[in-house]
């Protein structure tokens, strides 16, 4: 039964823990179950990320959701706004039948003040022709004054000729201011009586004319303010159709705002969609990261049932506590074939003078009888050989910069100068190619040394493939200058040649190593020695590494001196096969995969 979620956390960090606690002796194995549990605290890790994320994903369909809410809410409100503008435009067309009507009203009335207008002249024409009937009707009365002053001129009448004199000397105007004079004049009364009743009539045929024409100037301001009043409602007619415009114009925007409101809510639909699609996934990726776990699990009960192996070889077997030992070996032709070389756990080669080789065997797991011929050590030997651990350190001797350089590093010395009774001499073989030691005698040098030191490579088990990045090859060339090494798969092993020469050590068995590494390598120059050259393997470089038949393109880093380089490809460390390994600490550019 799966754990609680909400505990998984706890229990990766437990797990991890646990890992880091098991100790250096336990062994490959053990080693092993904790790399496993690792992976499944990993594992166990990635499930609660993935949970969190199933998480986040709800919480966005919940925003998501939201989100289409108020958009169909705002969706909603444009619509009824949408109803309002369409009220608002109905009610408009409204007014604009009440301001036809208006219109209409005031151009009849206009009309009527027209034809009103019409009857104005007439009247005026009426009223001349009566006033001219009246001022015909004062000729008579003054012409019969007239007559009686002549006649009482011709009588000689003083006072009719005073008033004829007088009316003579007088204008209209001025005889009407005598005719109160002549009233009393027996002969003239009657006449100006009646003029003084035609003058009346013309006062008042002309107060009927003005009236007509105060009549005329109210009519005309009345037809004015019709007109200002036609013009000011057809005015009103552009400004309601202004309003009119501006509600259809805001109606269509309110129609493009929900249109893109439908499609903002089909979008975050799809959102959904794919946001319960990603929870799907999600949950099936749970689901496939629990079965991962029990895979581990049951890798773990697998790796439980496997013999014990070893660090330093991943073979079978009990460690056995003690420290690492390098032995410096001649590698020129005269010294081949070598002895105890396909005994070493590791076996590296470097470049020294005059384009040749020679070779560090380190040996942990295993020993051999008689190694040799042991040669003298370079400045190259302490810097590689720093990170087992203070390994013992077996070579003939060298300069006084080297012996400088050995004595300073961590490395423990049990050379032929400090230890020679551990070295004998073969009558076999000419010096300086002739001296040899045993790896029980140097190890027993050292009894109370009892450590597992920091193994060099990992190794894989049963259980494990090859690396994800390996392709199959049939071999590889190095080119170290006066030494030409091939390796070459034989279904088994990477079978040596040097220089041509099938390379076999003193028993005759073929030296085939089952892993081989080119580790490329920048050399410098020896500070102890202008003519040598020095490797420089810390730091990091390009790495190839040939097992079981493949080849893993990878890189060699070594940040920490007191630590050996570690073997990595696109991420992932590169386990090799079970058994012993070679390393060739060749330059840039001097290999080839075949």
């Amino acid at each position: 039964m799966r754990p609680p979620r909400l505990v998984v956390a706890g229990l990766a960090a437990a797990l991890v823990a646990v890992a880091t606690l098991v100790p250096a002796a336990a062994g490959p194995v053990d080693e092993a179950i904790a790399a496993v549990r690792v992976q499944i605290a990993e594992v166990e890790e990635g499930i609660v990320g993935v949970a969190s994320t199933i998480v986040r994903v709800r919480e966005a369909i919940v925003g998501v959701e939201a989100a289409i809410v108020g958009a169909e809410s705002a969706i909603s409100g444009l619509e009824a706004a949408i109803v309002a503008e369409g009220d608002r435009i109905v009610a408009y067309h409204g007014d604009l039948e009440a301001v036809d009507v208006a219109i209409a009203e005031i151009e009849a009335r206009i009309v009527t003040q027209d034809e009103g207008m019409l009857v104005y002249p007439v009247r005026l024409e009426l009223l001349a022709d009566e006033y001219i009937e009246v001022w015909a009707s004062r000729a008579g009365p003054f012409r019969l004054r007239r007559e009686l002053a002549v006649d009482s001129y011709v009588r000689n009448d003083e006072r009719m000729n005073s008033v004829l004199t007088q009316s003579a000397q007088l204008t209209d105007k001025a005889l009407e201011g005598i005719r109160s004079r002549i009233l009393y004049d027996a002969l003239i009364q009657e006449t100006d009586e009646r003029l003084e009743i035609v003058d009346a009539r013309m006062r008042i045929a002309g107060d009927r004319v003005a009236g007509v024409h105060t009549e005329i100037s109210l009519a005309k301001d009345r037809q004015a303010a019709s007109f200002r009043e036609l013009e000011d409602t057809r005015a009103s007619i552009e400004v309601v159709d202004a309003k009119i415009a501006a509600s259809g114009s805001e109606i269509e925007r309110f129609h493009g705002e929900i249109e893109r409101l439908h499609g903002e809510i089909k979008q975050q639909r799809g959102d959904i969609e794919r946001l319960r699609g990603e929870i799907v996934l999600h949950q099936e990726e749970i689901v496939r990261l629990e079965g991962e776990i029990v895979r581990l699990e049951g890798e773990i009960e697998l790796i439980q049932e496997l013999p014990p192996t070893r660090w330093w070889s991943g073979l079978p077997g009990d460690e056995i506590r003690r420290p690492a030992l390098a032995v410096k070996i001649d590698n020129v032709s005269v010294a081949r074939p070598q002895e105890g070389i396909n005994q070493a756990d590791v076996v590296y080669e470097e470049l020294v003078e005059a384009g040749l080789t020679r070779l560090i065997a380190v040996f942990q797991t295993t020993g051999a009888r008689s190694v040799g011929p042991i040669r003298s050590a370079r400045t190259s030997d302490p810097i590689l050989l720093e990170g087992f651990d203070r390994p013992l350190f077996a070579y003939s001797g060298a300069n006084r910069g080297t012996r400088g350089a050995v004595a300073a590093s961590e490395l423990t010395d049990v050379g032929y100068d400090a230890a020679s009774s551990l070295y004998w001499r073969s009558t076999s073989r000419r010096a300086p190619h002739n001296l040899f030691s045993a790896t029980d005698r140097l190890w027993g040098k050292y009894p109370e040394r009892d450590e597992i030191p920091t193994a060099p490579f990992a190794f894989r088990t049963v259980l494990d493939g090859l690396h994800p990045s390996a392709e199959p090859v049939a071999g590889v060339f190095v080119d170290f200058g006066n030494a030409e090494i091939d390796y070459a798969w034989n279904g088994e092993g990477w079978e040596r040649t040097h220089n041509g020469d099938a390379h076999s050590d003193s028993d005759g068995v073929r030296v085939a190593p089952p892993n081989v590494v080119i580790q490329f390598t920048t050399y410098g120059t020896s500070s102890a020695d202008s003519r040598s050259p020095e490797a420089e393997t810390g730091g990091s470089g390009e790495a190839w590494v040939f097992t079981d038949g493949h080849v893993v393109r990878g890189r060699w880093e070594r940040p920490d001196q007191s630590r050996p380089a570690a073997l990595v490809a696109n991420g992932r460390p590169i386990r090799l096969t079970p058994g012993r390994t070679w390393v060739a600490l060749a330059r840039a550019g001097t290999a080839e995969i075949r």
